[in-house]
Protein backbone atom coordinates (compact mmCIF):
# COMPACT_ATOMS: atom_id res chain seq x y z
CA UNK A 1 0.00 0.00 0.00
CA UNK A 2 1.10 3.34 -1.06
CA UNK A 3 1.54 6.33 0.95
CA UNK A 4 -1.27 8.38 -0.88
CA UNK A 5 -3.78 5.03 -0.26
CA UNK A 6 -2.62 4.97 3.77
CA UNK A 7 -3.63 8.56 4.14
CA UNK A 8 -6.95 8.20 2.24
CA UNK A 9 -7.44 5.19 4.41
CA UNK A 10 -6.59 6.77 7.79
CA UNK A 11 -8.94 9.76 6.64
CA UNK A 12 -12.07 7.42 6.11
CA UNK A 13 -11.48 5.67 9.47
CA UNK A 14 -11.40 9.13 11.33
CA UNK A 15 -14.32 10.46 9.28
CA UNK A 16 -16.55 7.14 9.89
CA UNK A 17 -15.37 7.48 13.84
CA UNK A 18 -16.45 11.16 13.85
CA UNK A 19 -20.15 10.38 12.67
CA UNK A 20 -20.57 6.96 14.92
CA UNK A 21 -19.73 9.74 17.78
CA UNK A 22 -21.85 12.63 16.59
CA UNK A 23 -24.96 9.87 15.93
CA UNK A 24 -24.06 8.40 19.40
CA UNK A 25 -24.50 12.19 20.76
CA UNK A 26 -27.33 13.14 19.40
CA UNK A 27 -29.19 9.68 20.39
CA UNK A 28 -28.21 10.59 23.67
CA UNK A 29 -29.68 14.02 23.69
CA UNK A 30 -32.97 13.00 22.58
CA UNK A 31 -33.12 10.47 25.09
CA UNK A 32 -31.94 13.91 27.68
CA UNK A 33 -35.78 14.74 28.02
CA UNK A 34 -35.25 16.73 32.05
CA UNK A 35 -36.02 20.07 33.30
CA UNK A 36 -33.67 20.53 36.47
CA UNK A 37 -34.98 22.43 39.81
CA UNK A 38 -33.07 23.34 42.62
CA UNK A 39 -34.54 23.59 46.39
CA UNK A 40 -33.70 23.41 49.80
CA UNK A 41 -35.91 21.91 53.02
CA UNK A 42 -35.05 21.68 56.38
CA UNK A 43 -35.93 20.23 59.76
CA UNK A 44 -34.74 21.51 63.34
CA UNK A 45 -35.67 20.91 66.72
CA UNK A 46 -35.05 23.00 69.90
CA UNK A 47 -33.04 20.52 72.36
CA UNK A 48 -32.24 20.67 75.46
CA UNK A 49 -28.60 22.12 76.52
CA UNK A 50 -27.32 19.22 78.75
CA UNK A 51 -23.20 20.06 78.87
CA UNK A 52 -22.45 23.92 81.22
CA UNK A 53 -19.06 24.91 81.19
CA UNK A 54 -17.25 27.83 83.05
CA UNK A 55 -13.63 29.93 82.23
CA UNK A 56 -11.99 31.37 85.36
CA UNK A 57 -9.33 33.53 85.71
CA UNK A 58 -6.29 34.11 87.62
CA UNK A 59 -4.46 37.43 87.46
CA UNK A 60 -1.87 39.30 88.88
CA UNK A 61 -0.22 42.57 87.82
CA UNK A 62 2.92 43.92 89.54
CA UNK A 63 6.40 44.75 88.89
CA UNK A 64 8.30 41.52 89.88
CA UNK A 65 6.98 38.70 87.06
CA UNK A 66 8.39 36.18 88.99
CA UNK A 67 6.22 37.01 92.35
CA UNK A 68 2.93 37.50 89.87
CA UNK A 69 3.82 34.12 88.15
CA UNK A 70 4.48 32.46 91.97
CA UNK A 71 0.53 34.00 92.92
CA UNK A 72 -0.77 32.94 89.47
CA UNK A 73 0.59 29.41 89.78
CA UNK A 74 -0.52 28.92 93.34
CA UNK A 75 -3.93 30.37 92.62
CA UNK A 76 -4.54 27.83 89.60
CA UNK A 77 -3.14 24.98 91.57
CA UNK A 78 -5.83 25.65 94.57
CA UNK A 79 -8.17 25.61 92.32
CA UNK A 80 -7.69 22.39 90.13
CA UNK A 81 -7.06 20.58 94.11
CA UNK A 82 -10.63 21.88 94.84
CA UNK A 83 -12.04 20.57 91.20
CA UNK A 84 -10.55 17.48 91.13
CA UNK A 85 -12.75 16.18 94.45
CA UNK A 86 -15.51 17.11 92.02
CA UNK A 87 -16.12 14.06 89.83
CA UNK A 88 -18.89 15.51 88.20
CA UNK A 89 -16.87 17.79 86.85
CA UNK A 90 -14.12 18.15 84.40
CA UNK A 91 -11.11 20.28 84.41
CA UNK A 92 -8.32 21.52 82.42
CA UNK A 93 -6.18 24.49 81.86
CA UNK A 94 -5.90 27.09 79.50
CA UNK A 95 -3.62 29.58 78.49
CA UNK A 96 -0.88 31.08 80.25
CA UNK A 97 0.18 34.46 79.50
CA UNK A 98 2.62 37.20 80.61
CA UNK A 99 1.82 40.94 78.94
CA UNK A 100 3.00 44.20 79.45
CA UNK A 101 0.90 46.72 81.61
CA UNK A 102 1.35 50.02 79.74
CA UNK A 103 1.26 53.76 81.42
CA UNK A 104 1.70 56.90 79.24
CA UNK A 105 2.77 54.81 76.06
CA UNK A 106 5.55 52.76 78.41
CA UNK A 107 5.54 50.16 80.04
CA UNK A 108 4.73 50.07 83.76
CA UNK A 109 4.31 46.80 84.77
CA UNK A 110 3.60 43.53 84.45
CA UNK A 111 0.26 41.28 84.21
CA UNK A 112 0.18 37.65 84.82
CA UNK A 113 -2.58 35.43 83.96
CA UNK A 114 -3.70 31.59 83.48
CA UNK A 115 -7.20 30.12 82.59
CA UNK A 116 -8.71 27.09 83.46
CA UNK A 117 -11.96 25.29 81.91
CA UNK A 118 -14.67 23.40 83.80
CA UNK A 119 -17.28 21.44 82.13
CA UNK A 120 -20.30 19.35 83.68
CA UNK A 121 -24.01 18.13 82.85
CA UNK A 122 -24.45 18.86 86.65
CA UNK A 123 -25.21 22.31 86.78
CA UNK A 124 -25.99 22.28 90.49
CA UNK A 125 -22.25 20.37 91.14
CA UNK A 126 -20.79 23.47 88.90
CA UNK A 127 -22.37 26.19 90.34
CA UNK A 128 -21.36 25.27 93.88
CA UNK A 129 -17.80 24.77 92.75
CA UNK A 130 -17.60 28.20 91.05
CA UNK A 131 -19.02 29.79 94.39
CA UNK A 132 -15.73 28.32 95.97
CA UNK A 133 -13.24 29.36 93.15
CA UNK A 134 -14.34 32.87 93.07
CA UNK A 135 -12.41 33.16 96.03
CA UNK A 136 -9.62 33.63 94.20
CA UNK A 137 -10.55 33.58 90.75
CA UNK A 138 -12.40 35.34 88.52
CA UNK A 139 -15.49 33.81 86.42
CA UNK A 140 -15.10 35.16 82.63
CA UNK A 141 -17.97 33.36 81.50
CA UNK A 142 -20.31 30.79 81.75
CA UNK A 143 -21.69 28.87 78.50
CA UNK A 144 -24.09 26.08 77.43
CA UNK A 145 -23.90 23.01 74.72
CA UNK A 146 -25.48 20.28 73.44
CA UNK A 147 -23.21 16.92 74.29
CA UNK A 148 -22.12 14.45 71.57
CA UNK A 149 -24.21 12.31 71.76
CA UNK A 150 -27.38 13.92 72.30
CA UNK A 151 -26.55 16.04 68.99
CA UNK A 152 -25.84 12.94 67.18
CA UNK A 153 -29.05 11.39 68.30
CA UNK A 154 -31.12 14.58 67.33
CA UNK A 155 -29.28 15.11 63.95
CA UNK A 156 -29.94 11.21 63.07
CA UNK A 157 -33.61 12.11 63.77
CA UNK A 158 -33.80 15.65 62.06
CA UNK A 159 -31.91 14.10 58.89
CA UNK A 160 -34.81 11.31 58.56
CA UNK A 161 -37.37 14.16 58.56
CA UNK A 162 -35.71 16.32 56.44
CA UNK A 163 -35.33 13.94 53.90
CA UNK A 164 -39.32 13.16 54.27
CA UNK A 165 -39.53 16.98 53.73
CA UNK A 166 -37.38 16.58 50.64
CA UNK A 167 -39.75 13.63 49.15
CA UNK A 168 -42.65 15.73 49.72
CA UNK A 169 -41.72 18.70 48.16
CA UNK A 170 -39.90 17.39 45.09
CA UNK A 171 -43.44 15.48 44.59
CA UNK A 172 -45.18 18.29 44.89
CA UNK A 173 -43.23 20.33 42.46
CA UNK A 174 -43.36 17.60 39.60
CA UNK A 175 -46.83 17.52 40.07
CA UNK A 176 -46.99 21.00 40.08
CA UNK A 177 -45.41 20.88 36.86
CA UNK A 178 -47.94 18.15 35.53
CA UNK A 179 -44.59 15.90 34.85
CA UNK A 180 -44.64 12.20 35.09
CA UNK A 181 -41.20 11.75 37.40
CA UNK A 182 -38.44 13.09 38.94
CA UNK A 183 -34.96 12.25 39.67
CA UNK A 184 -32.12 13.15 41.95
CA UNK A 185 -29.49 14.76 40.72
CA UNK A 186 -28.34 16.83 43.74
CA UNK A 187 -28.87 16.46 47.94
CA UNK A 188 -26.35 18.21 49.85
CA UNK A 189 -27.44 17.52 54.23
CA UNK A 190 -25.81 20.01 56.40
CA UNK A 191 -26.11 19.98 60.12
CA UNK A 192 -25.52 22.85 62.57
CA UNK A 193 -27.41 25.07 65.56
CA UNK A 194 -27.89 27.74 66.78
CA UNK A 195 -25.05 28.74 69.63
CA UNK A 196 -26.25 30.24 72.39
CA UNK A 197 -24.02 33.48 73.44
CA UNK A 198 -22.04 32.68 76.36
CA UNK A 199 -23.13 34.14 79.81
CA UNK A 200 -20.70 36.69 80.94
CA UNK A 201 -20.21 37.01 85.08
CA UNK A 202 -19.32 40.44 86.41
CA UNK A 203 -16.39 40.11 89.02
CA UNK A 204 -15.70 42.05 92.26
CA UNK A 205 -11.94 41.86 92.35
CA UNK A 206 -9.54 43.80 94.52
CA UNK A 207 -7.97 47.00 92.94
CA UNK A 208 -4.49 45.07 92.66
CA UNK A 209 -6.49 42.42 90.35
CA UNK A 210 -5.65 40.01 93.73
CA UNK A 211 -8.40 37.47 95.39
CA UNK A 212 -11.58 38.36 96.50
CA UNK A 213 -12.79 39.04 99.61
CA UNK A 214 -15.36 36.08 100.74
CA UNK A 215 -16.72 33.23 99.50
CA UNK A 216 -19.76 34.32 96.40
CA UNK A 217 -23.10 32.96 96.54
CA UNK A 218 -23.30 30.43 93.75
CA UNK A 219 -24.73 31.95 90.50
CA UNK A 220 -28.28 31.14 89.56
CA UNK A 221 -28.02 28.85 85.88
CA UNK A 222 -31.01 28.41 83.63
CA UNK A 223 -29.29 25.94 81.02
CA UNK A 224 -31.99 26.49 78.22
CA UNK A 225 -32.58 25.45 74.70
CA UNK A 226 -30.97 25.55 71.71
CA UNK A 227 -31.90 24.52 67.78
CA UNK A 228 -30.60 21.91 66.09
CA UNK A 229 -31.10 22.08 62.49
CA UNK A 230 -30.34 19.89 59.39
CA UNK A 231 -30.80 21.45 55.88
CA UNK A 232 -30.88 19.44 52.20
CA UNK A 233 -29.59 21.37 49.28
CA UNK A 234 -31.21 19.16 46.48
CA UNK A 235 -31.47 19.41 42.80
CA UNK A 236 -33.80 17.45 40.93
CA UNK A 237 -34.93 16.69 36.85
CA UNK A 238 -38.31 16.47 35.62
CA UNK A 239 -39.31 14.71 32.99
CA UNK A 240 -40.83 16.23 29.76
CA UNK A 241 -43.54 14.40 29.88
Amino acid sequence: MNKKLLNRSLLAGVVALSTLFLSTYALAGDTLSYDRVAFNVAADKDVENDVLSAVLTATQTGQDTAKLADEVNKAITWAMEIAQKETAVERRTLAYTTSPVYSDGKVDGWQVAQSIELKSKDSKALSTLLSQLQERLKVDSISYSISTAVRKSTEEQLITEAIANFKTRATQVQQAMQRAEYRVVRMDIQTGSEMPQPMMMAANVSSDGGSYSARSAPPSLEAGKQKVRVVIMAEIELSLK
